[in-house]
């Protein structure tokens, strides 16, 4: 783990119990993530984003049958914790989270102010309830929004202010990481843009390192360093932005990027047949096979990891061929 790393993530898995059986939901994924950056983990619905949230926040349903891997919180390993301890020690205070429709996991019938304040409250029993009032409402200005909104119940907030809210919430103890889960996924296209460019200034002013789940290409860009592509559970690509932007290796990845329009040249927007695999019986070998045009006999083994340098991989077994000039 190099010392810059906030967060170093390793063979990390989580099925979860069904009566059909387990679902493969995270599968053995790697990653690390400097101080300050902001990874980007992008792929279709049903790929397992919000399932590596639980997994990093240990937010765990009952029916969990595996659980297992290594992360690593600035070199500590947070697997070794109780979960006592890391409700306790970890969540909210080093990871922090925005939700998935965040805007509707506010209390309605609290105000603001004491809804930002709470983890600050529930996680130092000796900080005095009028401190606690002060870092909210600091949080609060550093999201842009004025004070005078902390009196209010949520009802009496629009949609984009409502979501600037939870990420004051998130922020308000300075945890080390914050994972954004679909931030902006039900907001307008004006507030979409404001509420990137809140995030944006928040990691320049403060140097915050975000996780950015999303299925939205377009959304990512605007604030990531790097991006990983998930597929059916995995991490097929792991890329900086610049480099995935411009040359992504992995065939799904190059299939997302065709399905996204351009401002500065007319191309013709490509789909991807076929469905994704089922995570319950997810087929040996690479599972984007059946959906790729480059399919080979090969591809019915499990792929190869290619590293590519500076924590950068994709697992494929054409650009394994073509490095070993195939």
């Amino acid at each position: 783990m190099a010392a810059n790393h906030v967060l170093d993530v390793c063979n990390l898995k989580l099925h979860f119990r069904t009566a059909k059986g387990p679902v493969q939901a995270v599968d053995g994924i790697d990653f690390s993530l400097e101080r300050g950056k902001t990874l980007a983990v992008v792929g279709e619905s049903g790929c397992g984003k919000t399932s590596l949230t639980k997994a990093l926040l240990r937010l765990l349903p009952r029916n969990v049958q595996t659980f297992s891997g290594d992360i690593y919180l600035e070199g500590r390993n947070l697997m070794d914790l109780s979960d006592e301890q890391y409700r306790r020690e970890i969540r909210w205070l080093k990871i922090a989270t925005v939700p998935q429709a965040s805007m509707n996991s506010l209390n309605p019938v609290i105000r603001i102010e004491d809804q930002i304040a709470e983890p600050l409250l529930v996680h130092d029993r000796r900080l005095k309830r009028k401190q606690a009032l002060e870092q909210a409402a600091e949080a609060f200005r550093v999201v842009g929004l004025s004070s005078d909104f902390l009196q209010r119940y949520p009802f009496e907030l629009s949609g984009g202010m409502r979501q600037r809210a939870t990420i004051a919430m998130a922020l308000v103890a300075a945890p080390d990481l914050v994972i954004l889960d679909e931030p902006s996924s039900a907001l307008d296209l004006l507030t979409q843009a404001n509420l990137m460019n809140v995030l944006k200034r928040i990691k320049q002013e403060f140097g915050t390192t975000f996780i950015l789940i999303t299925h939205d290409i377009g959304t990512a860009s605007e604030l990531a360093d790097e991006v990983a592509v998930m597929y059916a559970g995995r991490m097929v690509e792991v890329r900086s932005a610049q480099q995935f932007y411009t040359h992504a290796s992995h065939p799904y990845s190059q299939k997302l990027m065709a399905s996204v329009p351009t401002l500065r040249e007319e191309k013709e927007l490509q789909f991807i047949p076929g469905q994704p695999p089922s995570l319950i019986r997810p087929p040996t070998g690479c599972r984007f096979a059946s959906r790729c045009e480059h399919r080979m006999p090969c591809c019915d083994q499990e792929p190869p990891t290619t590293d590519l340098g500076r924590g950068q991989h994709v697992q494929c077994w054409l650009l394994e061929r073509r490095a070993v000039g195939v």
